[in-house]
C-alpha cells in the first residue's frame, strides 16, 4: 500500500506539475500573442509615418528639381561672367605691359610686350599708309576742281552711256 499512496502521490506532483507547465505555457502565450500585437502596432505606426514621410518628400521633390535648375543657370551665368573678367583682365595686363615697357626702361620686353608693339608698330604705319593716300586724294579734288572741270557734262556722259547700254 505504500508503493501505491507513493506512486499515487508521485502521479500527482507530475499532474500538478504538468498543469503549472500547461498554466505557464497559456501564459507564454498570451504574452506573445500581446508582445505580437505590441509589435504589430509598432510596425504599423511605423509605416504610417514612413508613408507620410515618403509623401512629404514627393511633395518637396518639384521644388527642390526647380531650385536646383535655377542654381544651374546661375552657375552658367557666373561662368561666363568669370570668363568675361578673365578676358578683360588678360586685355588689362597686356595693355599695361605695353604701356610699361614703353615707360619703364628697366622692365624687359616678354613675348606678350613684343607682339603687343608689332601691332601697335604695324597700325601707326598703316595710318600713315592711310593718311598719305588722303592726302593725295584731297589734292587731286582740289586740282581737278581749280581746272574748272565741267562736272554736269561728265554726269550727263555717264548717264548718256548707262542709258546706251
Amino acid at each position: 500500500m505504500k508503493l501505491k499512496l507513493l506512486g499515487f502521490v508521485k502521479k500527482k506532483k507530475r499532474e500538478e506539475e504538468k498543469e503549472e507547465l500547461e498554466a505557464e505555457e497559456q501564459e507564454l502565450e498570451a504574452l506573445d500573442g500581446e508582445v505580437v500585437e505590441e509589435e504589430e502596432a509598432e510596425d504599423s505606426e511605423t509605416i504610417t509615418n514612413i508613408i507620410e514621410r515618403l509623401n512629404e518628400i514627393d511633395n518637396r521633390l518639384p521644388r527642390v528639381d526647380v531650385s536646383i535648375n535655377n542654381l544651374k543657370r546661375e552657375l552658367g551665368d557666373l561662368r561666363e561672367e568669370l570668363t568675361k573678367l578673365d578676358d578683360s583682365l588678360k586685355d588689362m595686363m597686356a595693355l599695361y605691359e605695353i604701356v610699361s615697357a614703353q615707360i619703364n626702361p628697366f622692365v624687359g620686353s616678354s613675348k606678350v610686350t613684343s607682339l603687343s608693339i608689332e601691332r601697335l608698330d604695324e597700325m601707326e604705319k598703316r595710318i600713315e599708309e592711310l593718311e598719305f593716300l588722303i592726302d593725295g586724294i584731297s589734292h587731286d579734288l582740289k586740282l581737278i576742281f581749280k581746272k574748272s572741270l565741267n562736272v554736269k557734262d561728265i554726269v550727263n556722259k555717264v548717264l548718256y552711256e548707262e542709258v546706251l547700254s
